[in-house]
Formats: structure tokens, sequence, C-alpha cells
């Protein structure tokens, strides 16, 4: 690997950027909703404190979607063909970028809310726990159970 200088660095860093956000639905989402939450939040004058829980919020499921993009094209081009293992390794990076996205929304109800004068924790708190409630329920009655039968049955 060649050595680069700082802006050769950068170019990569952004070009890596602009490849998901061409490849990616979700990220063209996720930055849409970025930028309209950026816009808000200098419209809205939120404050230094709750601006830095945007950006991080932000920050935080933009890196999430990058890293589920980069496993999901390591994965494709280790293993092109259909396993369940695969399978699994992209739905757990797809479920980390769905926990930020959630946290994301938490942190806009909480910020957005007191600015508007109300309390959102409890609205953040429902969500939070309709969330946790939902992973467990699937995780309990989901269909992971004829997966492995399945499994079970193609490796006799």
């Amino acid at each position: 690997m060649k050595n680069r200088n700082i802006l050769q660095s950068f170019a990569c860093a952004f070009s890596g950027m602009a490849h998901i956000f061409r490849k990616e639905r979700n990220m063209k989402i996720h930055f849409l909703a970025a930028l309209s939450v950026v816009i808000l939040s200098m419209i809205l004058n939120i404050g230094m404190d709750s601006m830095l829980w945007i950006f991080l919020a932000i920050a935080l499921v933009l890196i999430t979607e990058a890293l589920n993009t980069f496993f999901e094209e390591l994965l494709n081009f280790i293993s092109p063909k259909y396993h369940v293992s695969i399978k699994h390794m992209k739905d757990i990076a797809a479920g980390g970028v769905l926990t930020a996205a959630v946290f994301a929304v938490i942190v806009a109800l909480i910020v957005f809310g007191k600015k508007a004068g109300t309390d959102q924790s409890v609205l953040a708190d429902i969500v939070l726990f309709l969330y946790l409630g939902l992973i467990a329920f699937i995780s309990i009655f989901g269909g992971e159970k004829s997966e492995n039968k399945k499994d079970k049955s193609s490796n006799r």
C-alpha cells in the first residue's frame, strides 16, 4: 500500500462515503434526515449542549450505516452464494444501524420536545420500551426456529 498524504487520505474517505451514498438507499434516507434535523436545529437555535446530542446521534447512524455497508460488501465478496450464517451476520449489522436510528429518534424527541417546552421523556421511554419489547418478542416468537430446522435437515 502506497503512503498517502493527508489530502489523499481525505479524498479516499470522501470517496468511500460518496460510494455508500450512491449505492445505499438507506444512507440517502439517513443523510436526508440528518440534513433536515441540522437545519431544524439551526432554525430553532437549540443550543450547544443539545446540538452535541444531535451531532452524536447523526454520527452514530452514519457510522453504523457505513460499517453495515462495509460488512455487506465484504461478506458478498467472501461468499457470493447464500449461506444462513452470512445472512445472520448481515442482519446483525443491520440491527446495529436500527439501534442507532432508534437512539437518534429518542434524542430528537427529547431535544426538540425540550425546545418546544414539553417533556417528551415519557414518549422517548415508550419508543425505547417498544423497540426492546419488539426485539424480545421476535427473539421468543420469531422465525428463527424454522430456520434452525431447515439448517439441521440440510446437514443430514
